[in-house]
C-alpha cells in the first residue's frame, strides 16, 4: 500500500468508528500522510532492531537515478579544478533519504544502470581520501554520498573514476516513498509508486489505534454523572 492508500484507510476508520461521538472532529490529510511515513520509520526501526525483518523485505530500486552536473563545493557550476577532500569530480546525482540508524545496510547498491558494475560506496570525506591507498582495484568506479540533506531534501552523490553516464541505478531503504516520485529519466520510466513495503499494515493499524485514543479521550460528548441517592 501507498502512503494516501494508508491514509485514506485510517480516515474510512476514524469516520465509521467515531460516528456519533462529535460532528466536530477534523484532521488535516496532509498531516496524516506525514504521521504515516513517521510511523513506517518507527516501525522498521523497531522490527529491524529485534531482527523480525530482512532487507530484502525492505529493498526499493531506482532504476533511473539521472547523473547531471554539479561542484561538490555546492556553490558553483562545474570547476574541472577544484580538488577537495572527495577528489575531483562533475558527476552527480540526488537520492532520497535513507532510514536512520540502519547505516551503511541502507544502501544496498550503487551501480551501472543495468546493474552489471557495483560501485563503491563511501560517506564521509575521511574515507574517499584513504581510497588512494587501496592496494586493489584503485582505479575503479566509486561513489561518495553526503548524508546530509540539501535544498530539495535529497541526499547528493558524486561518482569517480567514471566517463560521463547518464543514468545509474540506486537499492537502498529510504525513508520517504513519496521522495521516490520525484525521480525519473525525464518521464520516461517511474522510479517506484510510493509503496511503503511489507509494513503497511503494522503502520495502519498502530496509527489508527493511537488516533482513536486520542480523539475518544479528548472528543467524547460529556457524559451525566451519576449521583448517588442519599
Amino acid at each position: 500500500m501507498t502512503v494516501e492508500q494508508i491514509a485514506s484507510a485510517i480516515e474510512i476508520d476514524l469516520h465509521a468508528g467515531l460516528a456519533g461521538t462529535n460532528s466536530n472532529i477534523t484532521w488535516s490529510r496532509e498531516a496524516l500522510e506525514d504521521e504515516v511515513v513517521s510511523m513506517r520509520e518507527q516501525v522498521i526501526r523497531e522490527f529491524w532492531l529485534h531482527g523480525l525483518l530482512r532487507r530484502d523485505d525492505l529493498l526499493t530500486a531506482l532504476n533511473c537515478v539521472v547523473v547531471d552536473c554539479k561542484d561538490p563545493t555546492k556553490c558553483g557550476p562545474c570547476d574541472k579544478s577544484y580538488s577537495g577532500p572527495a577528489g575531483r569530480s562533475e558527476l552527480h546525482f540526488e537520492i532520497p533519504r535513507t532510514i536512520d540508524g540502519l547505516g551503511e545496510d541502507a544502501i544496498f547498491f550503487v551501480g551501472s544502470a543495468d546493474r552489471q558494475e557495483r560501485y563503491r560506496v563511501y560517506y564521509t570525506p575521511t574515507q574517499v581520501k584513504y581510497n588512494r591507498y587501496r592496494r586493489r582495484h584503485q582505479d575503479r568506479p566509486y561513489v561518495y554520498i553526503e548524508k546530509t540533506p540539501n535544498e530539495n531534501g535529497m541526499y547528493d552523490g558524486w561518482i569517480f573514476n567514471l566517463p560521463f553516464v547518464k543514468t545509474i541505478s540506486v537499492i537502498g531503504i529510504f525513508k520517504d516513498p513519496r521522495d521516490l516520485e520525484k525521480l525519473g529519466c525525464d518521464g520516461n520510466c517511474d522510479n517506484s509508486n510510493g509503496d511503503v513495503g511489507s509494513v503497511s499494515h503494522e503502520v495502519q493499524s498502530r496509527l489508527t489505534k493511537e488516533k482513536f485514543a486520542y480523539y475518544r479521550s479528548y472528543y467524547m460528548p460529556p457524559q451525566p454523572n451519576n449521583q448517588i441517592p442519599r
